[in-house]
C-alpha cells in the first residue's frame, strides 16, 4: 500500500514538472520546419524571422540544420550562448514537419518533444 502511494505521488511529480515545462515552451511552424524554444528565449517575431530565412535555404538535414542555426542566432537575435541543447527531428509519421527544438535547459527535451509532436498533429496551421 505504501509503495503505490510513492509511486502516485513520483507519478504526480513527473507529470506536474512535465505540465509546467511545457507550458513555458512556444512552437512556430513555416511550410517545412517547426521551431520549439522557451518564450525567454526567442520571441515569436525571432521565430517567424527565423523561419522565414530557413525556409529559403529549402529542407535541409540534421547535420546542416545543426551547424547553420548555431552560426545564425546573433543575426535574429538570439542568445547563441543560452541555447544548452539543439534537437532536430526529422519530418516523419510523427511529425508533419522537421522540428528543431532549442532548449535552455536540456531537462526539458521530453517535454518539448511530447509538445513539438503533439502540437504537429493537432495543428495543419499557425
Amino acid at each position: 500500500m505504501k509503495a503505490r502511494f510513492t509511486f502516485g505521488v513520483i507519478a504526480a511529480l513527473l507529470v506536474g514538472t512535465l505540465a509546467g515545462a511545457a507550458t513555458n515552451l512556444n512552437s512556430s511552424k513555416s511550410n517545412i520546419y517547426r521551431l520549439t524554444y522557451p518564450s525567454d528565449l526567442v520571441s515569436q517575431e525571432q521565430a517567424k524571422a527565423l523561419l522565414a530565412e530557413l525556409d529559403k535555404m529549402g529542407p535541409a538535414d540534421e547535420a546542416t540544420l545543426k551547424k547553420w542555426l548555431p552560426a545564425n542566432f546573433k543575426r535574429f537575435g538570439i542568445a547563441g550562448d543560452q541555447v544548452k541543447k539543439l534537437v532536430v527531428l526529422p519530418r516523419g509519421r510523427e511529425l508533419k514537419e522537421t522540428a528543431i527544438i532549442l532548449l535552455t535547459k536540456p531537462e526539458d527535451e521530453a517535454a518539448a518533444i511530447a509538445v513539438t509532436v503533439k502540437s504537429s498533429k493537432s495543428n495543419s496551421s499557425d
